[in-house]
């Protein structure tokens, strides 16, 4: 280890570096940030696109066989998460989320998982990414990747199942008032850009037909 005097100099050193005039030429520096600019405006169609058609409705459709589960809304761009309340049956409080987000010079497309269960009963995959480049992303890759991570989650997240009724596959949630009802007992069914929807009457229905984005924000692969 080096003593102050000379971790002192390094410190200096670095500072004259930095100070140093710069080597790029003023038409240089231009064309470079208005490369990052447009790299910056293709990762951000990106981000929005993948996160409407590959992941949030994956997430959606894993939500959809819990009634203790929670699509988080008002997410920031990329974003998308699920929380999984503490019930009698699963007693923890759980979130998945995912997120999309960028290198430095907006180079790479980096999907970002993260998962947390308090208290944290088992042991299980946590965190992990997927990184593409930002001229060569694939939704089928994407997409293999975002169900593997919530399978894994789905395996840990019943490893603390203390058992009760059993799960019922028919239930889907009303997009319009949030009630748990069953696909074949549905008032009334829809369908938007592709994905069905299942109302507890036929007002959410209509209501839901009048202005669909104001309740669900889904896109078709």
């Amino acid at each position: 280890m080096s003593d102050l005097i000379e971790f002192a100099k390094h410190v200096q050193q670095q500072l004259a570096d930095a100070n140093r005039q710069p080597h790029w030429e003023p038409d240089e520096a231009e064309r470079y940030m208005a490369e990052v600019g447009a790299r910056r405006e293709r990762f951000e169609q990106q981000a929005a696109r993948l996160n409407e058609i590959v992941v949030q409705p994956r997430l959606e459709t894993l939500a959809s066989y819990f009634a203790n589960a929670s699509l988080t809304k008002n997410e920031p761009a990329g974003h998308c998460s699920c929380w999984f309340g503490y019930c009698e049956r699963f007693p923890a409080s759980t979130k998945v989320e995912f997120a999309i987000e960028h290198d430095v010079r907006f180079e790479k497309v980096v999907v970002g998982y993260d998962a947390s269960m308090m208290p944290l009963f088992i042991k299980f995959n946590e965190h992990d990414k997927l990184t593409l480049p930002l001229d060569e992303v694939n939704d089928a890759v994407v997409a293999d990747w975002v169900e593997e991570r919530l399978l894994e989650f789905l395996d840990a997240y019943l490893r603390i199942d203390r058992g009760g009724e059993d799960f019922d596959e028919e239930a889907a949630t009303d997009p319009v008032c949030g009630m748990r009802i069953s696909r074949s007992s549905a008032a009334a069914s829809a369908a938007h850009l592709g994905h069905p929807y299942y109302f507890c009457s036929t007002d959410c229905q209509v209501k839901f037909s009048q202005n669909p984005t104001a309740y669900v924000q889904v896109k078709p692969m």
